[in-house]
């Protein structure tokens, strides 16, 4: 069976006020019936038994005792039985009763059918022994419940004797009604109540939502403002941080197609040019000369275009990677300085490299340190200087070039997508080599020297 399901906040809050208060009131109906009505019956057999008992002791059966007027002997009464040796039964009223006023505070107790010959005849059908004291009874008949207690009584004569006392078990079911009208008024404030509630909560909700679309629309103008102080005040906090991050992405991404498409625009405007120089067969220096710059410019275009493909796949790329395995790091750095010294053989390389090992994607890795090794190859003047050390549960690779210093307001920047260097040109290294580093939780940021600049890494041992 399917769950029910409400569109509505009110109806939802309603039906869960109205299961609450269905589940006490059925609690309450439940204890009324198997403790309650224990309890009632109980206290009925007692008294029962004390007017039984007093009746028995005083012996005489035409004295008023008004036990009746009892709230739990109500419609009680008792009769002598007398059964002669022939098993004939006759039974004699007791005159106990005397003439009162009637009492007009009180309703008169129901009529009882407790005084038909035959509902006695019945009773005193249950007499098995000649010798009995106190022994009680509960039966049913013509459908109305009666205890009653018999026992024997003293006689001259020759026929046997027994005093019956008995009273109808009636159920007061007053407090279960009661109850029933409790829980009806309960659902019906319940519902009432719901209502209040719902509006309540779903009035900043419906804000929350007002400003969702919004945000889906990019519409960054206006923050959302509530004061309440709950989880709902903190999750408008949270949408608010949301909308300043969209919005920070959002601009990120505008400036990032503005600069890419600049910075390819830039080589395909260079190579139709000479390109058509050629064409026209006017063009400087030499027609290789001129086909050696296109081809310079569509090297330089190819790599843009890998690096960004590189950059969108990458993510998906590390997230189904299982290829990570053991990385000897000291040995690692060395195989690619090696293919770097050949580049620049005017650059003094120092290295002071610790035996550390370290797990992860090994050609991933490798790329994010070329990147900033190819950075600071083309920013040194004499030397770089690499450090490999452990720290706590970190490698910590420092590599430092003698280049000028990166100015304090570009430094949180230059990891972001397409950062313009001094000579103009937007990378995309950078970008690379900090997201594969943030991947495997690592660290990495640079930091301006006396007289140079250096690229941090800490990676997770």
């Amino acid at each position: 069976m399917r769950k029910l399901k409400f569109k509505s906040l009110t109806m939802r809050i309603w039906t869960t006020f109205t299961a609450i208060i269905l589940v006490i009131i059925c609690s309450i109906s439940l204890i009324y019936l198997f403790a309650f009505r224990r309890i009632s019956e109980n206290a009925k057999v007692q008294d029962l038994k004390v007017a039984h008992d007093i009746l028995l002791k005083s012996n005489n059966f035409s004295q008023s005792t008004r036990f009746d007027e009892l709230k739990n002997l109500r419609g009680s009464d008792s009769f002598i039985v007398k059964i002669d040796s022939s098993k004939q039964i006759q039974i004699n009223d007791i005159n106990k009763k005397i003439n009162m006023p009637p009492n007009k505070d009180k309703n008169p107790p129901p009529e009882f059918r407790g005084n038909d010959s035959a509902v006695r005849t019945w009773m005193a059908s249950f007499i098995k022994e000649d010798t009995i004291y106190e022994k009680q009874f509960k039966g049913y008949y013509n459908n109305m419940n009666f205890i009653f207690i018999i026992s024997s009584v003293n006689s001259s004569s020759t026929e046997k004797s027994y005093l019956i006392t008995y009273t109808p078990n009636l159920q007061d079911n007053s407090l279960l009604y009661l109850m029933l009208v409790i829980g009806i008024v309960f659902i019906a404030i319940g519902f009432l109540t719901a209502k209040l509630v719902a509006n309540y909560i779903s009035k900043p909700l419906k804000e929350l939502e007002e400003f969702t679309v919004k945000i889906a629309h990019k519409d960054w103008k206006e923050s959302i403002k509530l004061k309440n102080e709950d989880e709902i005040g903190r999750l408008a906090e949270s949408m608010n941080r949301m909308q300043k991050e969209l919005k920070h992405a959002d601009e990120e991404e505008k400036m990032f197609l503005q600069s890419i498409s600049h910075d390819l625009k830039t080589p395909v405007m260079v190579i139709m040019s000479h390109a058509d120089a050629i064409i026209d067969g006017v063009y400087i220096d030499s027609v290789e000369k001129t086909a050696e710059i296109i081809r310079d410019e569509g090297i330089r275009l190819e790599k843009k275009i890998k690096q960004l493909l590189y950059l969108n796949t990458l993510d998906y790329v590390l997230g189904n990677n299982t290829e990570n395995s053991e990385i000897k790091l000291n040995e690692f750095l060395l195989h690619i300085i090696n293919r770097f010294e050949l580049v620049n053989s005017k650059i003094e390389w120092n290295l002071n490299l610790d035996k550390i090992s370290v797990n992860g994607y090994t050609e991933k890795l490798q790329v994010a340190i070329e990147n900033i090794l190819d950075n600071a190859l083309r920013y040194a003047k004499e030397k770089i200087c690499i450090n490999l050390k452990r720290e706590d549960k970190f490698a910590v690779l420092e590599i430092f070039n003698d280049g000028p210093n990166i100015k304090e307001e570009h430094l949180d920047h230059i990891f972001d997508n397409l950062y313009k260097d001094k000579t103009g040109n937007f990378g995309l290294g950078l970008a690379i080599s900090k997201k594969i580093i943030d991947f495997y939780k690592g660290e990495i940021k640079a930091v301006n020297r006396d007289n140079g600049v250096s690229f941090i890494i800490k990676y997770p041992l």
